[in-house]
């Protein structure tokens, strides 16, 4: 039942319940207009007046006891009114806490909204910076594969030149050979014949070239094989973190560069000087040291 029906209810109560308390005030003066009437009436009008008295008498009673149980009705009424009060009042003051309570979880929540906002923005922010490196990152590791392509090709060509270097310094070491066993033969002949003065110039100029020839080498050869594949799989992991794919290639590049240097040809001490110069400053950046050493060489060359 709503608020204004529970009103509607309790005025139409207490307008019947004044409508009962003039019952007995209507009573009285019906008694006190029958008293006036037998006064000048006849005995049987007396009798009659009586007889309408007594019913309503009667009537009267009734009409008290209805009065009573109205009564009892109205205080039973009062008394759930009053819990009826009790009740709405714990209701307003519930209501209140949790209108109260609301503002609050309302307040809470738009301060965390809008810090969750104020991260989501920055997260963005954050997203379109490491985009954009990401982006600037995959450039250069184009740039970079580009100019990989390109040392692997000028490393081919080295290698084409490196077999020619081969073939000549085996066509050369083949004439030394020959050479050798000429001047053996020769020597042979002149313990047998004396020879002229000047063979013996041919002999020493023979032997200080084969001296000279082995005297240089390929400082690559001087590293650990183990310490260099662990140390090329360590910078790409390093380099290349989470990108497997990267380190993989580049475990390959670096481990292919390493084996081309073991098989460079240093027959000179320009080589070694270079070669040793490449690994000085590149360390076991084995791309960079082949592309250093090829460059210094082929300037050197032209």
């Amino acid at each position: 039942m709503s608020r204004e029906n529970r009103k509607g209810f309790f005025r139409t109560l207490f307008s019947n319940w004044w409508a009962w308390a003039l019952v007995p005030v209507a009573c009285v003066a019906l008694i006190f207009t029958a008293m006036m009437i037998s006064i000048g009436l006849t005995p049987d009008s007396v009798e009659e007046v009586t007889s309408q008295k007594l019913e309503v008498q009667e009537k009267l009673d009734k009409t008290e006891a209805r009065l009573e149980k109205v009564e009892a009705s109205l205080e039973k009424t009062k008394s759930s009114l009053e819990e009826s009060k009790v009740k709405l009042k714990d209701s307003e003051a519930k209501v209140k806490k949790a209108e109260a309570k609301s503002k609050d979880n309302s307040e809470a929540t738009k301060k965390g909204s809008k810090e969750l906002e104020n991260k989501l923005a920055k997260s963005k922010s954050d997203l379109k910076e490491t985009k954009g490196k990401l982006k600037d990152a995959n450039a250069k590791v184009s740039d970079l594969k580009k100019q990989l392509g390109e040392a692997n090709d000028k490393v081919a060509k080295s290698k084409d030149e490196v077999k020619e270097a081969n073939a000549k310094v085996e066509d050369a070491n083949a004439k030394s050979e020959d050479a050798k066993k000429e001047a053996a033969d020769a020597v042979a002949k002149a313990e047998e014949t004396p020879a002229p003065a000047k063979e013996e110039p041919v002999k020493e100029e023979t032997s200080k070239e084969t001296t000279s020839s082995g005297s240089f080498h390929n400082p690559v050869l001087d590293l650990d094989s183990s310490n260099v594949a662990s140390t090329i799989k360590s910078n790409a992991e390093e380099r290349w973190k989470d990108d497997y794919e990267m380190q993989d290639y580049e475990v390959q590049e670096q481990t292919s560069a390493y084996n081309q240097l073991k098989n460079v040809a240093v027959d000179s001490e320009v080589k070694q000087t270079q070669m040793e110069n490449a690994l000085s400053r590149w360390g076991y950046d084995f791309e960079m040291v082949q592309y250093e050493y090829n460059e210094q060489m082929n300037a050197y060359n032209n």
